[in-house]
């Protein structure tokens, strides 16, 4: 009933619930034995690898030979000296940490990639392409490396802290700096002193040409002051024989001539004085204009019809800056030779170091201008000499150039050619011999008329021409200056004002 109570260790009854009580030396000893710390229960045992059927307990661990050996079989490694060098350590110390926590195998591999321990079979598989050596090479390198990387770092420290290290730096590099700076400045100074001494040199010529202008204007008039009194004196006398009698004065001492001459240099060619100086002549007056597409100065000329001049035009047009033109290398035949300003050209005995090129010369003996010209009107002169074979004129931009084909106005020439001492004009063949005594030509100028469709032919010596070549529309594509010579020893020479010969 639940009025009987047992005990439930010994089983025995009460009538009624007793009292209970505390064994106090029972509980003294149950808190002596929580607080005891108990030895950790022993690991499992390593048993010999070499054992056969019943395995016995290993007592060594061999390093080298990667296994464990029982008392038995641990003998050969201390009397044989071939195991002499293997060391040998306790199996439970040699396990622990020194096996791949994922193939269970020696780790005697060291990985620099990854900076791990790993085994050969990783060294297989995850760590094919990584740089590995042994365990034994990377602790002998980490030994000998690892003082000299102290010993490097506390002198870098060392120098960092040092100040006249930060001042060798500071002073080295504000060298380097200042250098550069240095021949930046020289070069600006000789710039400078370049640029303002062209200036002033420029500045004094001007001077220098004004003042002489200002100085010729005087003189001029003065003459036609004092020409002015004459022909009024004349005109008030009443002796009509007299007045008659009076000669215009020569053009080329004319104030005129003198303005021309000044502003126009070219007017000085044999041509021109030709056209002004001519004692029967009785000239109204001349007109003068520039056309700004051109560089050629128009001269209108009024005269009586009774004039002896009826073989000169109405209107005569004289070049008063020659073309500065420079010979292209590029279409020259290789065996000629050209000058480095350009401007000379002869025969060489052999072949120059040209490029090939489509716009080249193969088979005539020429070369084109650099300059083209696609409008206005142009003059240029040419110093033959003494040359023997040479030719004169101006080529077409699309004309042939490779192999050989005849040189003539259809084919885009427009040239003339000395051979032989005989003068030919290229013309559809056969070639047309110009007529006249030629034997001593030795400048030629050359007239483009764009507009015109006309390219002429000048003896500047004399004046005449030589040669025109008339189109009955003018010229639509681009023109270019021709020049060839076969002659090996006197070169043609292209001039310009400042080489024009007195």
């Amino acid at each position: 009933s639940s009025a009987v109570s047992t005990c439930p260790l010994c089983k025995h009854q009460f009538e009624g619930r007793p009292q209970l009580s505390i064994n106090k030396v029972f509980a003294q000893i149950a808190e002596k034995f929580k607080q005891t710390h108990y030895a950790p229960l022993p690991s499992p045992f390593v048993w010999c690898d070499v054992c056969t059927g019943i395995k016995q307990p290993a007592v060594s661990s061999c390093l080298t030979c990667t296994a464990s050996y029982c008392t038995e079989h641990v003998q050969p490694h201390h009397t044989t000296p071939f195991y002499a060098k293997h060391p040998l350590m306790d199996p439970q110390e040699a396990l622990r940490g020194r096996t791949c926590s994922v193939h269970r195998r020696l780790m005697e591999v060291y990985c620099r990639t990854c900076e791990s321990c790993i085994c050969a079979i990783c060294v297989l598989r995850e760590h094919r392409v990584h740089k590995t050596v042994s365990v034994q090479t990377e602790r002998l390198s980490k030994q000998i490396l690892n003082p000299c990387g102290r010993r490097w770092r506390c002198s870098l420290l060392t120098n960092h802290l040092n100040p006249s290290v930060f001042q060798s730096h500071a002073d080295r590099e504000r060298g380097e700096v200042e250098l550069p700076l240095n021949d930046l400045s020289d070069s600006l100074d000789q710039i400078r002193s370049r640029v303002v001494g062209g200036i002033v040199a420029q500045l004094e010529a001007v001077m220098t040409k004004g003042e002489g202008m200002v100085k010729r204007l005087e003189e001029e008039l003065s003459q036609l002051t004092e020409r002015r009194a004459a022909l009024e004196a004349q005109a008030t006398s009443q002796d009509h024989i007299a007045f008659l009698k009076v000669r215009t004065p020569a053009a080329s001492s004319s104030p005129l001539f003198i303005t021309l001459l000044h502003h126009h240099p070219s007017s000085s060619s044999p041509l021109f004085i030709t056209l002004l100086h001519h004692p029967s002549s009785s000239l109204l007056f001349i007109t003068l204009h520039h056309h700004p597409s051109s560089s050629l100065l128009f001269i209108t000329l009024l005269h009586h019809p009774s004039s002896s001049l009826l073989f000169l035009p109405q209107t005569y047009e004289v070049c008063h800056i020659l073309e500065d033109v420079t010979l292209n290398p590029v279409t020259a035949y290789p065996f000629l030779i050209l000058s480095e300003d350009r401007k000379q050209l002869k025969r060489g005995e052999k072949l120059q170091f040209y490029r090939n090129s489509p716009h080249r010369f193969d088979v005539w003996s020429c070369v084109l201008a650099k300059e083209g010209f696609s409008s206005g009107r142009h003059y240029w002169e040419v110093c033959v000499g003494e040359n023997k074979d040479w030719k004169l004129g101006v080529v077409s931009e699309s004309a042939q150039r490779k192999g050989l084909f005849d040189m003539c106005p259809s084919h885009g020439y427009y040239a003339i050619w000395w051979s032989s001492s005989q003068l030919r004009a290229l013309t559809t063949p056969p070639l047309t011999k110009v007529k006249g005594h030629h034997p001593k030509l030795r400048q030629v100028g050359v007239f483009l008329d764009m507009e015109e469709g006309q390219v002429s032919l000048y003896n500047v010596k004399s004046g005449s021409e030589i040669y025109s070549f008339h189109t009955s529309t003018e010229f639509t594509e681009r023109m270019f200056p021709l020049l060839g010579t076969g002659d090996k020893e006197v070169p043609l020479i292209l001039l310009t004002t400042l080489q024009h010969p007195a």
